[in-house]
């Protein structure tokens, strides 16, 4: 064997030494997936199930603007918006109980007033995706290269939690829209519309599920009374 020879497999020896030496002592770099989420996404409960199953990933961040936007619905005088988002007050402190999900507190960019304009300077700066129910911040994310969750969209390929014909126990909260219509909610958001309900509200009633729509916009039950759920048991008496 030739100098030349000796030469370039001690380099090649030299060479694979470094790269053991360098693959031993350095740390294994971990990519953190971080998830941005706006007010629809805390206002809505099925975030919860979606967060302990991990999919969301290792970073929850939340806007402070969002977490006023939220406390402005709390004491706002509409009562649907009221109670969806001190719903969503609630979620977010049962989303930092979870093993593995770090919640963040994000500062919103200086001199950014509207708060989807928030998210997506956020996001970039974060090489974070944003989870939002909303259909427009959805599409002008997407345009810019940002990656998106839907939670409408995601539900749309899961069974549906409560199928025609089931029965659930369910505290009305307020008069419907319609004629003697009463109003709650299921535990993960669901609006659930119940018809010849308008007495009960106030009080924890047992309900037949009768139709269920899911849009982009959200989820709707609509539901027949069938009794109070607690108490002496009387059966709502139907018109003939």
């Amino acid at each position: 064997m030739g100098v030349m020879e000796i030469l370039y497999v001690l380099l090649l020896l030299c060479s694979v030494l470094i790269l053991v030496r360098v693959c031993t002592t350095s740390p294994l770099i971990v990519v953190r997936r971080r998830v941005l989420v706006d007010t629809s996404i805390l206002m809505d409960g099925r975030v919860l199930g979606v967060a302990r199953t991990g999919l969301i990933g290792d970073y929850l961040l939340v806007l402070d603007s969002t977490l006023k936007e939220m406390q402005l619905l709390a004491d706002g005088s509409d009562s649907e918006k009221r109670t969806r988002a001190r719903a969503g007050m609630a979620t977010l402190e049962k989303l930092k109980e979870i093993n593995g999900l770090k919640i963040r507190v994000i500062s919103t960019p200086a001199r950014v007033k509207r708060v989807d304009d928030a998210l997506l300077i956020v996001a970039k700066r974060r090489n974070a995706m944003i989870m939002t129910n909303d259909f427009n911040l959805g599409q002008v994310a997407h345009a810019e290269g940002i990656k998106t969750i839907n939670m409408n969209d995601l539900g749309q390929n899961l069974r549906v939690e409560h199928l025609p014909g089931e029965k659930v126990a369910l505290n009305l909260t307020q008069k419907g829209s319609g004629p003697r219509q009463a109003v709650g909610y299921l535990e993960d958001g669901t609006m659930v519309v119940v018809d010849d309900a308008e007495e009960y509200v106030g009080e924890r009633v047992e309900v037949e599920v009768t139709r269920f729509f899911q849009t982009q916009a959200g989820r709707m039950m609509f539901a027949k009374l069938v009794r109070k759920a607690s108490g002496n048991g009387r059966r709502k008496q139907q018109p003939a």
